[in-house]
């Protein structure tokens, strides 16, 4: 089976993409733009919790869970039983504090849609669309180009059964970086397929500080 490669429409997002019988790659290929549009991008909402009505035993959601899988694997779950829509921001700190990786899950009328979102130096650089990649036909992945985190289809667990969790598997290829991560919620207060208002978690630190 031949390679197949997912579209990226800026050019500094990192993107391997390959069918699910080819043997994998040694390392990603770059592919990108020498000079990007810059595109305002804002930061996540501050963390505005949402009221507790509903939750069970006091839970107030967004639910937000990270587990370190291995050296240089964590796993982060999103929890919101009522959301439509889940957020994932990776931000670096101190040099790297306008660098981030955001993934942005919502639902459909037919599946999920899936868009990663590198930013640099606080603008949109690239984006890779995985919303294809998560039925296990194929595989797709890539890394910020100066954080060292990377994603990829297979790791991601989408939404079932109203359980309203979203779990995703991130590579860190230098663990020690601090970091950040926030997860965010958003729902259907109105319309069908209309978001309402995000809201997000605290940030939670990962790394050396």
């Amino acid at each position: 089976m031949s390679p197949r490669f997912a579209p990226v429409f800026a050019a500094s997002l990192v993107l391997l993409v390959v069918a699910a019988c080819a043997a994998p790659a040694d390392a990603p290929a770059t592919l990108g733009s020498p000079d990007p549009t810059p595109i305002a991008w804002p930061s996540p909402d501050p963390a505005t919790p949402r009221p507790d009505a509903g939750n069970v035993d006091g839970i107030v959601y967004p639910e937000l869970t990270i587990e370190a899988a291995d050296a240089d694997t964590i796993k982060v779950a999103i929890t919101d039983p009522a959301a439509k829509a889940w957020r994932l921001v990776v931000a670096g700190a101190g040099a790297l504090s306008g660098e981030r990786l955001e993934i942005l899950v919502e639902t459909g009328d037919v599946g999920p849609s899936i868009l990663a979102t590198e930013v640099r130096d606080g603008v949109v650089v690239g984006e890779m669309d995985l919303s294809g990649y998560v039925d296990g036909t194929a595989a797709a992945g890539g890394c910020h180009g100066t954080l060292p985190v990377c994603v990829d289809s297979d790791g991601f667990r989408l939404p079932s059964d109203g359980d309203g969790t979203l779990a995703i598997r991130l590579t860190l290829i230098d663990a020690g970086t601090p970091l950040t991560v926030t997860g965010g919620t958003a729902g259907w207060p109105g319309e069908p397929f209309i978001l309402g208002p995000w809201t997000d978690t605290e940030p939670f630190p990962w790394g050396e500080r």
